[in-house]
């Protein structure tokens, strides 16, 4: 049988679409493809013990940005005070990307954290960088967020000129990756499903921005080289059964779909 270019363009169209057909997005309040609704939930990311301590060395403020809140946790150290020992930002789940099966393929949160280093002689000129609006593509193992910050440097890995602030936004911008996802990662019907994804390793475009926007150098370079696990992010999605009363809107419209395609035929 031989095959025309026609055809094979037309076989390739056809498989994409079927592909895209199968992936569904769901926002909070909406329904999934097996009729339940998506309630949200939250995806809380816990820095690891080696940022926690670049951060300590920087100086580095963390405080919530959007919609997310940040939780610290300070251990005492006598006679020097308190050390912080651990840092989440936790974030409300805004949709899912669902495939055949109800299989999670991606999951949006909405809000993060905003980190700021002031000017510390061989750590940082000062700056700021916020990292908000994850979206975690299981597929693929990766994890995409909004950065914003003074991303002058980025290109050759170096901080943003001292001075003066030129603040940008980058959205979907690929961060990290993970190593490995445990727990349900299919929505099969009403429940709550909660996964955690650990072994978060930077890209070099993102570090090359951690650099800039926080106005890294010297010490403060090498300390966050030297971070290899950025931390966790433990995510839980909530799924409800529908209202009655949203069975009965279903029912409603399709008792108007099949109303009109009745009026239909008589006309024609």
């Amino acid at each position: 049988m031989q095959y025309t270019l026609k055809t094979l363009a037309a076989a390739a169209a056809l498989t994409i679409a079927g592909v895209a057909s199968a992936q569904t997005t769901t926002t909070v309040g909406n329904a999934l493809p097996d009729g339940t609704i998506l309630e949200g939930g939250t995806g809380t990311l816990s820095f690891s013990s080696s940022l926690i301590t670049a951060l300590n060395v920087g100086k580095v403020a963390v405080t919530a940005a959007g919609e997310a809140t940040v939780v610290e946790t300070l251990t005492p150290r006598p006679p020097f005070g308190s050390t912080r020992t651990g840092v989440s930002a936790t974030a409300p789940i805004t949709s899912v990307v669902t495939g055949a099966g109800g299989s999670v393929l991606t999951v949006n949160t909405a809000g993060g954290a905003t980190q700021t280093a002031g000017i510390l002689e061989g750590v940082s000129l000062g700056g700021s960088l916020s990292v908000t609006n994850l979206s975690v593509d299981l597929t693929n193992q990766r994890i995409y967020a909004s950065i914003t910050g003074d991303f002058r440097g980025a290109a050759a890995g170096e901080a943003a000129p001292f001075g003066s602030d030129e603040i940008t936004t980058i959205d979907n911008f690929h961060l990290w990756n993970f190593a490995n996802i445990s727990g349900p990662t299919t929505l099969q019907g009403a429940g709550s499903y909660s996964n955690s994804i650990t072994g978060l390793t930077i890209t070099q475009s993102g570090f090359n921005h951690f650099v800039s926007a926080l106005r890294l150098v010297d010490l403060g370079v090498t300390t966050l080289a030297n971070v290899t696990d950025y931390g966790t992010i433990n995510s839980t999605i909530a799924v409800a059964v529908p209202e009655p009363s949203t069975y009965a809107m279903a029912i409603a419209g399709l008792a108007l779909v099949g109303v009109a395609a009745r009026r239909a035929r008589k006309q024609a």
